[in-house]
């Protein structure tokens, strides 16, 4: 049987075409060289999901928990009453998977693994259904070949091991355009009903993941119209259905955008550059991967233009906004646009086995720095939790007390709390009202800290570090506060320990 022969089959099952402009048919004529190659149908799907599994799986536990993933254990804590109440305060547009983070949580554990296993599940899901969708646009051998190039992609590496929501857009956002190939084909009402569902999930996954309705938009346009303007509305009417439940998270993002994203830095010209190297997580990688799919020439070049449009559009239109007001442009953001460009990549290669391995070879290549670095330590972002929480453990005694710098406390105090929980901790003397009590990440502190510090023998201060200030010399202690003035005069320095990002000071009286 030949490839041809599969793809005819796969077709007949999907059932006779509505219109012969929108029918998914094969391509007219199979690849070269690839005839003799006899792949299983479900083989472009499942080996590359399988291989994202192994792949994601390795070091997993490596990196400590990042500022972000703080956030999520922190409020994944909270009963879903004070989950809800917080999303009117802060972190709206995620609240949907913070409280899917509830219920993991509260029957798998909160171990590092089990935070990050969601992400890994979605990632490699994700990854074969690129796989399928490949099989069903350009055959076969061209859906295996772009699965198996997502897998080496240093990005989706990060955030399959990344306990945040963007392993969720990306399987969503995938779903999403597999299901609108399916109802392109038979434009039944169950097939768009399948497809508004996916894309409301999508918008509750990450709202700018809903850039991808550009290219969805233009997929259903440039095959529809002017003559079958019947499956134009019907698009239109799902995609407004999917987003009616979206707009209340929208609208929270909108009002919210200050307190949320004032950390993004202005749009410039050099972030226009770097763009393909950050998102692939690998300039070399992104380089790579983009230059094969601008050399792809294929017989079925509406398909390829419809995906050069999904790769493209996002990115874009993020950045292009970024350019007029507030900046939005963080390249996590767009990661549903990567499967088109190693589909496009993978199609640029014709299926021809030596050429297949090569690039796979040559993308292994480039990439493995990458992939490493992505499992470092501090990769997550924030400090070496683990390393400052090791140094607590192994000299703190009874009666300590830890008060924190002024920038970042929230996330400083949750790294403290969540790498210490369930054991002895030094007392968090300043802290006053819990940030579950009033719906927000950083919780209320003492307006007296002189007042509440008292006189501890012991004071342990975590703080950012102060870059050129060396340990043991900590430097100013202007991340002190109100503190700095008692902790100079009342209390010497009996120890220090530096870890990627932090400052860890235990003061003596």
């Amino acid at each position: 049987m030949t490839t041809s022969d599969l793809l005819l089959d796969a077709a007949r099952l999907e059932g006779p075409p509505a219109d012969a402009k929108t029918a998914d048919l094969p391509p007219a004529a199979p690849p070269q060289r690839l005839r003799s190659l006899r792949l299983p149908v479900w083989a472009p799907a499942v080996i590359p999901a399988l291989l994202m599994l192994i792949i994601g799986r390795i070091g997993i536990r490596r990196p400590a928990l990042g500022w972000d993933e703080n956030a999520t254990w922190l409020v994944s804590r909270r009963t879903v009453a004070q989950i809800v109440d917080q999303a009117g305060h802060f972190d709206g547009v995620i609240s949907p998977y913070y409280l899917f983070m509830h219920f993991w949580t509260a029957v798998f554990g909160d171990s590092e693994f089990w935070l990050r296993a969601p992400s890994l599940i979605c990632v490699a899901a994700g990854v074969g259904l690129v796989g399928e969708l490949g099989r069903r646009l350009l055959g076969p051998g061209v859906g295996l070949l772009g699965g198996l190039m997502l897998d080496l992609v240093p990005q989706l590496s990060r955030y399959a091991q990344d306990a945040r929501a963007y392993g969720f857009a990306f399987l969503f956002g995938t779903l999403a355009t597999l299901l609108l190939y399916r109802a392109l084909q038979r434009p039944t009402w169950a097939r768009w009903c399948a497809y508004a569902i996916v894309v409301m999930l999508l918008g509750f996954a990450h709202i700018l993941a809903l850039l991808i309705l550009i290219g969805h938009a233009y997929a259903v346009i440039s095959r529809s119209w002017p003559a079958d303007r019947a499956t134009i509305r019907r698009w239109f009417l799902a995609t407004a259905t999917a987003i009616g439940p979206v707009l209340p998270l929208i609208y929270l993002g909108l009002t919210q955008r200050g307190d949320q994203l004032d950390w993004i830095e202005d749009m410039s010209l050099r972030q226009v550059a770097a763009a393909p190297g950050d998102m692939f997580g690998s300039a070399a990688a992104g380089l790579l991967l983009i230059g094969l799919a601008l050399t792809v020439r294929r017989p079925r070049k509406r398909v390829l233009r419809e995906l050069a449009v999904l790769a493209v559009a996002p990115p874009t239109a993020l950045i292009a906004v970024s350019f007029v007001t507030d900046s939005l442009w963080v390249p996590r953001y767009v990661l549903v646009v990567l499967p088109a460009i190693c589909l496009c990549a993978a199609a640029a290669m014709r299926a021809v086995p030596m050429r297949a391995a090569m690039a796979l070879l040559l993308l292994t290549g480039v990439a493995v720095p990458a992939q490493s670095a992505v499992r470092g330590p501090t990769s997550h972002m924030g400090p070496d939790f683990r390393k400052i929480a090791q140094a607590i453990t192994r000299n703190q005694q009874p009666g300590d007390v830890i008060v924190y710098g002024a920038t970042g406390t929230w996330s400083l105090r949750a790294g403290i709390d969540y790498q210490l929980r369930g054991g002895p901790k030094p007392l968090d003397v300043l802290l006053l009202t819990p940030a579950a009590q009033v719906g927000q990440l950083n919780a209320v502190q003492c307006p007296d800290p002189v007042a509440c510090l008292g006189t501890p023998r012991r004071i342990w201060f975590f703080r950012y570090e102060r870059p050129g200030k060396p340990l043991p010399d900590a430097g100013p202690l202007t991340d002190a506060g109100l503190l700095k003035d008692t902790l100079t005069r009342d209390y010497h320095q009996a120890g220090a320990w530096q870890a990627t990002k932090a400052d860890l000071i235990l003061f003596e009286r």
